[in-house]
């Protein structure tokens, strides 16, 4: 990487390192006692802040019974996780009712501060992450576009791992082929620190075998080095190297028929299509405590992936994606006064033969933070350009998208207190946005740049804890200006990526946590979204958007759990989540008479610890067994209504960990 790259850094290393201003400036406790915490680096506190959040420690995880960090997401959180058209390694992630198509696209996802999210239209990848390795997950909704730009209209999902990774062998298997095994150790000393962690993840298939005899088959491998050293008293680094390889096969769609009568079975006839991705990725971080007042922090990542699908009807190419981020930021800290301040740059590129398609984002942002007797106020903006160009026809597109945010906390007693901000975001649209696909010449052809999109966002909340109980309660709306689609004119369009003129989101959000007694509690997570398009110049044949619900949406998602403590070594989870119907992906008129069914899920964990080294789990995920599909409209390459596949077995998994 050149040094012009690792000067030009800004805002990301700023997450990890700032104020409880905002989540995504440092991390915020959570706790069930009204008791400051100021080790392990945090802040401030949750009911500090301007904004709405989720947290999750390493203990919330631990005993959620959760095996992977897709199922903690989709049964503790009001976030909603869906296979991309029925892709079990690769799934989509939705927050705040963007949709399950785009909703990956707007939130942001960091590891440590750096960015998951792709330039292309492939979702974040965090399926390779070790869950027991996470030691908090802070989930920071409608804010964090001063500090993360690009793509943060919902949000954004932090992820801190912890910095000595836990010591152990772990193994699980299960049915259908399920058969994961991970080991993971660490290292200390006084000045310096490794972690390692390996890991396989196999699933034998769901469906019945292909023409070529393999079924909806997958194996997943991913290793991680970390290393840290405190090179002086106020200087640490942090170098984190990491490879993913992935060989997976999934199913194309199926029938309502088909799916209904047999969900294992092969709809099409066709051979199932094959991914094959590698990819590889460093990071390096420098923290310095320039004085008592002042600390910089410059942060370094590149990741280079090539990949490659190859469907029933042939090779979809080779493609070969590199992407970089690079910050440097400043924060300043005097009494109870923190200004934070900074530049970054993300670059992407995708290469396909000769094809060569790119975007640059170069952004600056600050932020400030001032505590006032018994309230927080913030104030923060931010500015953004970004660059695209494809070379086969030199096409170039460039924009200047600025972001702000205000917000204030005000404390009513130990117990309550009220927030609220106002929030600007954008994104502008992915590389794969600026291409359809072309029937004649049987692959994508360049269609031009469409508009970034852009919201503003209103949250209004509460925060109410004491020792046995802590509630959180947000209302939101958002107005947003050129939402991003995919617009197909009739059944024989493959579809052109639009812009709806204007749209907006309104919604609540409760988080609920309840300790019934010390062996016993009681967690409810529950959020009602209405997604509507308000005004759109474009029609179809089968009718005008205008005052429609955005297709892949539900309204109502609950995750609701309950944890007994059944003795010292022993406990038992029982979780459900639910998610209400939603209007079929391309049904942007709201005419389709068949919908998105209700998604229903019970899961069951059991953990019982013989000693202190050697632990066993027991899981049932769909206990009832109960069938979910994504719909797709008659909107498709099919011209009728057809599903993938999502959930449709009880799955029973059984595992050993042995801790060193």
């Amino acid at each position: 990487m050149k040094f012009t790259q690792l000067s030009v850094a800004a805002a990301v290393s700023a997450l990890t390192f700032s104020t409880a201003s905002n989540a995504i400036l440092g991390p915020i406790p959570i706790y069930l006692n009204p008791i400051k915490i100021s080790a392990n680096q945090f802040n401030g506190f949750d009911t500090d802040a301007t904004f709405s959040t989720e947290i999750y420690s390493s203990k919330d995880i631990n005993n959620s019974g959760s095996t992977n960090l897709y199922d903690f997401l989709s049964s503790n959180t009001s976030i909603t996780i869906a296979p991309s058209f029925g892709n079990r390694f690769s799934q989509k992630i939705d927050m705040r009712g963007y949709g399950t198509t785009n909703g990956h696209k707007n939130t942001v996802i960091t590891v440590d501060g750096i960015r998951l999210n792709n330039h292309t239209s492939s979702p974040q990848s965090i399926g390779n992450i070790i869950l027991d390795n996470i030691d908090r997950i802070e989930i920071t909704k409608g804010s964090g576009s001063v500090m993360y730009g690009d793509g943060a209209m919902s949000g954004a999902i932090h992820i801190f791992m912890k910095d000595a990774y836990d010591s152990f062998a772990q193994l699980e298997t299960g049915n259908d082929g399920l058969f994961n095994k991970s080991i993971s150790t660490s290292s200390q000393s006084d000045k310096f620190s490794i972690n390692a962690a390996f890991e396989t993840q196999e699933k034998g298939g769901y469906a019945i075998a292909d023409s070529t005899g393999n079924k909806d088959r997958g194996k997943q491998i991913n290793k991680t080095i970390d290393l840290k050293t405190d090179i002086t008293n106020n200087t640490k680094i942090q170098l984190s190297l990491a490879n993913n390889d992935s060989d997976y096969r999934y199913p194309e769609y199926q029938t309502i028929a088909q799916f209904n009568a047999n969900p294992t079975q092969n709809g099409t006839g066709n051979n199932y299509a094959h991914s094959i991705i590698n990819s590889d990725r460093y990071s390096l971080g420098i923290n310095t405590q320039i004085n008592e007042s002042l600390s910089l922090n410059v942060k370094i990542s590149e990741e280079d992936k090539t990949s490659e699908t190859i469907f029933y009807w042939g090779s979809g190419g080779v493609k070969k994606d590199k992407k970089t981020s690079d910050s440097l930021s400043l924060k300043y800290t005097n009494n109870n006064t923190t200004i934070d301040g900074g530049i970054s740059k993300l670059y992407g590129e995708r290469k396909e033969g000769a094809k060569l398609t790119t975007k640059d984002n170069k952004g600056y942002f600050i932020q400030a933070k001032h505590s006032l007797d018994d309230t927080t106020y913030v104030a923060g903006y931010r500015n953004e350009s970004i660059d695209y160009f494809y070379n086969q026809t030199s096409a170039t597109g460039d924009y200047d998208l600025t972001a702000y945010n205000i917000g204030i906390n005000k404390k009513l007693g130990d117990h309550l207190s009220i927030f609220s901000n106002y929030n600007k975001a954008f994104q502008a649209y992915d590389i794969n946005t600026a291409f359809k696909y072309d029937n004649i010449a049987q692959d994508s052809i360049f269609d031009g740049f469409v508009k970034p999109m852009t919201n503003k966002t209103l949250n209004i909340g509460l925060n109410h804890i004491n020792e046995n109980s802590r509630t959180k309660i947000t209302l939101f709306r958002s107005n947003l200006n050129n939402e991003i689609y995919l617009h197909k004119q009739n059944a024989s369009d493959f579809g052109t990526n639009s812009n709806l003129d204007k749209s907006h989101k309104t919604g609540v959000e409760v988080d609920t946590k309840y300790i019934i007694s010390p062996k016993t509690t009681i967690g409810v997570n529950y959020s009602y979204i209405d997604a509507i398009i308000d005004s759109e110049d474009k029609t179809e044949d089968r009718g005008s958007f205008n005052g429609k619900t955005l297709p892949g949406v539900s309204k109502n998602t609950i995750a609701a759990n309950v944890k007994f403590k059944l003795d010292d070594k022993s406990t038992l989870v029982l979780k459900h989540k639910y998610r209400s119907e939603a209007y079929a992906e391309e049904d942007l008129s709201n005419t389709n008479t068949e919908r998105t069914k209700a998604f229903n899920s019970t899961d069951i964990n059991y953990r019982h610890k013989y000693s202190s080294a050697i632990e066993f789990s027991f899981d049932i995920e769909n206990m009832f067994n109960k069938k979910h599909a994504t719909l797709l409209g008659d909107y498709n390459s099919t011209g009728g209504n057809v599903v993938y596949p999502a959930s449709f077995t009880r799955n029973i998994k059984v595992g050993l960990t042995y801790k060193f």
